[in-house]
């Protein structure tokens, strides 16, 4: 038998499981990107209804505190409301907010500070009216911050990577172990035997092995060789009669 040599990259199992691949990569990719932003879709509104939450219940507690302009009690009660440590601060004007009042931030390293009220950053903001009765007393301004939504974003992404990463080897080999079975396999034996039979051995013993395309193939291949049979025995037949 003539060996042909072909490329590794050139063969029909890398081709099917290339393209197995990427179809892998494109729907299971589509479906990771989808869950992500999904994701941070939902974990955006649980920051943003902590923000507002609680800068509603603060508007209510420190009425009395800020009526009676108990600073040490107003300051008390955010550092208790920042507890939760996704509250980065919480800042509180007295009337018509041209002052603040009090002002607690949460420092680099996450202690509890005093702050002057300015507050940057990539965060959720919410802001309630202090008001007793009718009247504005003052205003309490609650942000949260976004890093734990990135680190849950982040540790998700890298999760879904790994997944998809480990699916798509599992995929490929089981892939290439199938492809081997059922295809390459089959048409390796069957070119084997068209190559035996074009160098006039027409005694193979050529058996369909399923009953798919390959299969078909194979029978195909029997009748040729019955037929190169029959005709080799007319023209023997002819050539010991002249």
């Amino acid at each position: 038998m003539i060996k042909v040599n072909i490329r590794w990259y050139r063969t029909i199992r890398m081709k099917v499981v290339a393209v197995v691949v990427v179809s892998c990569i494109l729907v299971l990719g589509s479906l990771s990107a989808y869950n992500t932003i999904s994701e941070q879709k939902q974990l955006t509104a649980d920051l943003q209804k902590l923000a507002r939450v609680t800068s509603q219940r603060l508007s209510r507690h420190l009425i009395g505190p800020m009526w009676d302009l108990d600073k040490d009690l107003v300051e008390s009660t955010l550092e208790a409301e920042m507890l939760e440590e996704n509250i980065h601060a919480i800042v509180v004007w007295d009337e018509g907010a041209k002052r603040v009042f009090a002002a607690r931030e949460r420092g680099a390293s996450g202690r509890l500070v005093a702050s002057n009220g300015a507050i940057a950053g990539d965060l959720i903001k919410s802001a309630d009216a202090v008001n007793n009765g009718s009247k504005a007393i003052g205003e309490v301004a609650v942000f949260v911050s976004k890093q734990e939504l990135n680190r849950q974003l982040t540790e998700s992404t890298i999760s879904s990577v790994i997944t998809l990463v480990a699916l798509i080897i599992v995929m490929a080999i089981v892939m290439t172990i199938v492809m081997n079975q059922i295809i390459v396999g089959p048409i390796t034996r069957l070119a084997k035997h068209a190559d035996d039979i074009s160098h006039g051995d027409l005694k193979q013993n050529i058996i369909p092995e399923s009953n798919d395309e390959i299969g078909q193939l194979a029978e195909a291949f029997h009748r040729m060789q019955t037929s190169l049979r029959v005709a080799f025995k007319r023209i023997y037949k002819k050539a010991r009669s002249a």
